[in-house]
């Protein structure tokens, strides 16, 4: 088909006008998507946090698929994770699994001498069906005998369900301090023979400096402290996990949760079991 040339030109003429507004409109459509990975949006964190104001240590710019900033520590992919236990009640792990955010997941299997978690077994199988990485924890008691409390965290937490090594949470002291730590590591000795790796061991920061400076040198540590700023330990040790906030908020739970990061330097296959 012929056209005159002065339609050719005005036909030119629109389609150079329409190209740079394509263009800025595939821009928007771009930068919306490509390179910034899926933005987590952190919950706030204690309520002595949320009074100032604070937010996750990861901040708000923080993104999967790149590298998450807070406070000086980068951290890749897969980092985040959560501790749960009957607190929570029943848990929608198929929204947890959609949660970016979330990889891995400690569950409270079991705590001094008797004491069996209720929602230790449907946690543990719904976490797994969902393809989270699952741990399991117990809460230990210093006034019951280590072998006693091995006994009972054996008869629920089964090595071959785990995919990471245990946690050894320890929040209570005794007033005989001596026996305290010397009960303590048998109990650690007896945990790490049976699982046939070092557990990873779990406590406060100022209980930290309290009580276990420059003991347990060998083992990985989990370090809570509910504010912004990354805990620092007095005798320099260094810590594979921060439980960053008590008060976390996601899809699946209906109340709030623990959740805890990985540290710079460190990797989630480094707890594997």
């Amino acid at each position: 088909m012929k056209y005159p040339i002065c339609k050719i030109f005005i036909l030119l003429f629109a389609i150079l006008l329409v190209l740079p507004v394509q263009a800025r409109e595939d821009r928007k459509k771009t930068t919306s998507t490509v390179g910034k990975g899926v933005i987590i949006e952190p919950d706030h964190l204690s309520y002595k946090a949320q009074a100032d104001k604070a937010v996750s240590p990861l901040g708000q710019d923080a993104a999967i698929g790149g590298h998450a900033r807070g406070n000086g520590h980068i951290n890749t992919r897969y980092v985040e994770g959560i501790d749960i236990s009957h607190y929570q009640g029943t848990i929608d792990w198929d929204e947890i699994a959609r949660n970016a955010e979330i990889s891995y997941v400690y569950i409270k299997a079991s705590e001094g001498e008797t004491l069996k978690d209720d929602y230790y077994i449907q946690n543990l199988q719904g976490a797994r069906r969902a393809g989270l990485s699952v741990g399991s924890y117990h809460f230990y008691r210093p006034q019951v005998t280590p072998q006693a409390q091995l006994e009972n965290m054996t008869q629920v937490v089964r090595r071959e369900d785990q995919d990471l090594v245990p946690i050894i949470d320890i929040e209570k002291e005794d007033s005989d301090e001596v026996a305290f730590i010397d009960n303590l590591r048998q109990f650690i000795q007896l945990v790490e023979r049976y699982y046939g790796k070092k557990p990873l061991l779990y406590t406060y920061h100022n209980f930290y400096n309290r009580y276990f400076q420059g003991l347990f040198t060998n083992y990985h540590w989990m370090i809570a402290r509910y504010r912004t700023d990354a805990p620092v330990l007095n005798d320099g040790k260094t810590y594979i996990m921060w439980q960053y906030t008590q008060s976390g908020r996601i899809p699946g739970i209906r109340g709030k949760v623990d959740r805890s990061q990985i540290m710079s330097g460190f990797t989630l296959y480094q707890l594997k079991l």
